[in-house]
C-alpha cells in the first residue's frame, strides 16, 4: 500500500485539476480585467499582457500533456523556467527585441540543467549510483542560488525602473523551488509528509504564478514613476 500523502499527490485531484483550475478561470477573465495601474514599467507592459495570456494556457497544457498524454517532464521543466527568464529580461530591457530577449532567456534556461546535471554525474562517479530524485534536489537548490543572485546582483546593477516588481518576482521564484528542494530532501529521507509539502510550491508554480505576476505588474505598490521610466532612457 503507497503512503498516505504520496497516493494523494499522484491522484487527479492534486496533479491536475487543483492545478488548471485558477489559470483557466483567470484566462477567461483576463480580457475584462482593469489594469490598477500603467504597470511597474508602462514601456513593457504590453510585453506583460501578452505573456499573461501566453503563459496562462502554457499552464493549462502542461500538467494536461504530463498526465494525460504522457508527454515527457523535462521539456515543460526548462519551458517553466524559460517563462521566468523571459519574463524579467522582457521587463528589465524592453527597448531590447522580442527575438533578442527570447535568445537571452533560452540560453538562461540551461544554465541550472547543465549545471545539476554535472554535479548529478560527480556525485554518481564519486558514491555509485544514486536516484534520480537527488538530480531534482540538486536542480532546485542551484535554482534558488540562481534566482537570488539575480535578484541580489544582476537585476539591480542594471538599475531598470521596474526593479521592486523583479525582485518580488524572483523572490516568489525562489520560494517554490526552495520549498520543492526542501519536499525532495524530505522524500529522500523517507518522510511521507514530504509528498504534502511539495503541494504548496505545485500551487505556487501552477496555479498561482501568472495571475501573480499579472497582479503585482499592475499593482500601485510596484508602479514606477514617469522620473524612474525617464531615468532609464
Amino acid at each position: 500500500m503507497g503512503s498516505t500523502w504520496e497516493a494523494f499527490y499522484g491522484g487527479d485531484l492534486q496533479s491536475l485539476w487543483s492545478l488548471v483550475a485558477l489559470p483557466a478561470a483567470f484566462l477567461l477573465a483576463l480580457p475584462w480585467l482593469p489594469a490598477r495601474t500603467r504597470g511597474s514599467d508602462p514601456r513593457a507592459a504590453r510585453f506583460v499582457r501578452i505573456w499573461t495570456a501566453v503563459f496562462a494556457i502554457e499552464t493549462i497544457v502542461d500538467p494536461l500533456a504530463i498526465g494525460r498524454l504522457g508527454a515527457p517532464l523535462l521539456p515543460f521543466v526548462l519551458l517553466g523556467d524559460f517563462r521566468v527568464f523571459l519574463l524579467v529580461l522582457g521587463v528589465m530591457e524592453p527597448e531590447r527585441s522580442v527575438a533578442g530577449t527570447c535568445a537571452r532567456a533560452a540560453g538562461w534556461t540551461l544554465v541550472v540543467p547543465v549545471l545539476a546535471y554535472g554535479i548529478y554525474r560527480a556525485v554518481a562517479a564519486i558514491r555509485g549510483p544514486v536516484p534520480e530524485q537527488v538530480l531534482w534536489l540538486i536542480y532546485e537548490c542551484a535554482f534558488v542560488a540562481l534566482a537570488l543572485w539575480w535578484r541580489a546582483r544582476f537585476v539591480p546593477a542594471r538599475r531598470p525602473p521596474a526593479l521592486r516588481f523583479l525582485r518580488a518576482v524572483l523572490a516568489y521564484v525562489a520560494l517554490y523551488y526552495g520549498l520543492w528542494g526542501l519536499a525532495d530532501a524530505l522524500i529522500l529521507a523517507g518522510r511521507d509528509g514530504g509528498w504534502a509539502l511539495r503541494i504548496v510550491p505545485n500551487q505556487l508554480y501552477y496555479a498561482f504564478w501568472v495571475p501573480t505576476v499579472w497582479w503585482l505588474f499592475f499593482s500601485p505598490r510596484y508602479a514606477s514613476t514617469s522620473s524612474d521610466v525617464q531615468a532609464r532612457r
